[in-house]
């Protein structure tokens, strides 16, 4: 069987109920296809990147699936006939990458980080996004290394 991911956008003008009904009819296509459901994320309501009709903002939702070829193809014909899905988007996973992330998961759990990235190294970018004035600001000295550099030109010292 293949792993296939589907994200769809729905207006944005339904209500949480409607939203979850929604998200129920089309987990129910891929168990009813031989197929079966790994995940479902509801990522909420967010901003668009470009206005699709008239809307900015949308209820996006990602489904992580594994099936043959017509259960996707059972579950994107009735995302495109659905009146309230706005877009919709399948990639198939490859499974050197599906195997690659079940090993990344699997380190995280046994180094006690949560899925979320959380821990050591947490945030995005973790230390790179440090800019030199703060760690100039870190040092005893006021000065940085700018002007330290500037200060041995003036008196004619060789930069190290």
């Amino acid at each position: 069987m293949q792993k296939y991911e589907t994200l769809y956008i729905l207006q944005p003008g339904l209500s949480d109920d409607q939203v979850e009904e929604i998200v129920k009819t089309f987990e129910a296509i891929i168990p009813d296809n031989k197929g079966t459901l790994i995940k479902t994320d509801k990522w909420g309501r967010r901003k668009l990147a470009y206005r699709i009709g008239k809307h900015w903002e949308g209820h996006y939702v990602l489904y992580e699936y594994e099936g043959d070829g017509s259960t996707q193809r059972e579950l994107e014909r009735r995302l495109k006939i659905h009146d309230h899905v706005m877009r919709h988007l399948t990639t198939k996973v490859d499974p050197r990458m599906a195997a690659e992330l079940e090993r990344k998961a699997e380190r995280e759990k046994r180094m006690g980080r949560s899925e979320d990235g959380e821990g050591w190294g947490g945030d995005r970018f973790g230390d790179r996004d440090r800019g030199y004035r703060d760690r100039d600001r870190d040092r005893d000295d006021d000065r940085g290394p700018r002007r330290e550099r500037a200060d041995r030109a003036d008196k004619g010292e060789r930069a190290s």
